[in-house]
C-alpha cells in the first residue's frame, strides 16, 4: 500500500467528562509531547521516514504544511478536538497563537529509521517567500 502525499485533517471522536475529553487512541510507534513557545522561529521541518499524528491539548496554533507548491495554514485550538495527519514528504511548522505555550501530542508513525536530517529546519523556497511573510502577518508572528 502507497503512502498518501496529503494532509487529513480529522476532527476527533470522543467524549467528555467534566473538563476532561477522552478520544481513541491512536496507531503509533512512539508518542512526542511538544511544547510550542509563543515566541518560537517559524521553521519548516520534512520527515523522510515518519508520518506525524498531531493532536494539540493546550492553547492554539498554526499548523503550516508545504503542498502544491503553496503554503497551507491549519489552525488547530484546544476547544476543537482535531487530528492532523501529516505524511513523510511534506515540510510543516507551527507558529504560536498569542502568549500562550501550545502543548501537542505527536502519534508518530514510523515508516523506517528516523534520519537526522529529518529534525533540522528548511529554509522556506524563495518563491514562496512573500506568501510566508503574509501568514506570519496574519498569524501575528514577528517576521524574520
Amino acid at each position: 500500500m502507497a503512502l498518501a502525499r496529503h494532509v487529513e485533517v480529522v476532527p476527533l471522536e470522543g467524549t467528555i467528562a467534566g473538563r476532561t475529553f477522552f478520544c481513541p487512541p491512536q496507531p503509533s510507534d512512539e508518542t512526542q509531547i511538544a511544547e510550542l513557545a509563543p515566541d518560537q522561529p517559524c521553521e519548516l521541518f520534512c520527515h523522510r521516514r515518519q508520518t506525524d499524528q498531531i493532536i494539540l491539548m493546550r492553547g492554539a496554533f498554526n499548523l503550516v504544511v508545504l503542498q502544491g507548491r503553496r503554503l497551507r495554514r491549519i489552525t488547530l485550538r484546544e476547544d476543537e478536538p482535531t487530528l492532523v495527519r501529516i505524511p513523510p514528504g511534506v515540510p510543516h511548522g507551527a507558529i504560536t497563537i498569542g502568549r500562550r505555550s501550545a502543548t501537542v501530542v505527536n502519534a508518530v508513525i514510523r515508516h523506517g529509521p528516523s534520519d537526522p536530517r529529518d529534525f533540522l529546519p528548511r529554509r522556506v523556497p524563495a518563491a514562496l517567500m512573500d506568501q510566508w511573510r503574509q501568514l506570519l502577518r496574519e498569524c501575528g508572528a514577528p517576521e524574520e
